[in-house]
């Protein structure tokens, strides 16, 4: 026969996340975020409602693909206030790993330029131009906030609006 490896996580599990000490079959509930926690944050953050930066512990450091570093909710707020200004931002979950103590997802950013954008972080952009992002991202948890929030750029496509 074939012996399962241990296995040090699991996915989520509806209705609580699941921490596993042996294999899928022995997950137990425990604290951290449920998915539909976390999607409510998505959520929030898609629809630019104030509410998404409640999830953030007033230490959070974020790192965008290793670039940019940003330290403290009102720095988070601040950077994607901006990038809202320009561009319309939506967020896909497209896969969900948690813990007691750690989010791993594959995010979908779309990207929809608002108007000219040359110096869009992600790339210089037209007005009607859109940039699709997948990434991975991990997220640590402390008291059930976001700690530390760490990305990397997984597949990246552009496309350009037609001019009349």
């Amino acid at each position: 026969g074939t012996s399962s490896a241990a296995a040090s996580w699991c996915t989520y599990v509806p209705p609580v996340t699941a921490a596993c000490e042996v294999s899928m079959s022995d997950c137990h509930p425990t604290e951290g975020m449920s998915r539909e926690r976390f999607q409510a944050y998505i959520d929030a953050f898609n629809r630019n409602d104030p509410a998404y930066g409640d999830y953030y512990d007033e230490d959070v450091v974020l790192v965008i693909a290793g670039k940019t570093e940003l330290r403290g909710p009102r720095a988070i707020h601040d950077f994607y206030t901006r990038v809202k200004t320009e561009t319309r931002r939506t967020i896909q979950v497209n896969r969900y790993l948690s813990t007691p103590e750690r989010i791993a997802v594959e995010l979908q950013s779309e990207f929809l330029a608002l108007q000219d954008v040359p110096d869009f972080t992600a790339g210089a952009m037209k007005k009607g131009d859109r940039i699709f992002i997948n990434t991975f991202v991990l997220y640590e948890l402390k008291n059930g906030r976001f700690a530390r929030i760490r990305s990397a750029v997984f597949r990246k496509t552009e496309t350009r609006a037609v001019n009349p």
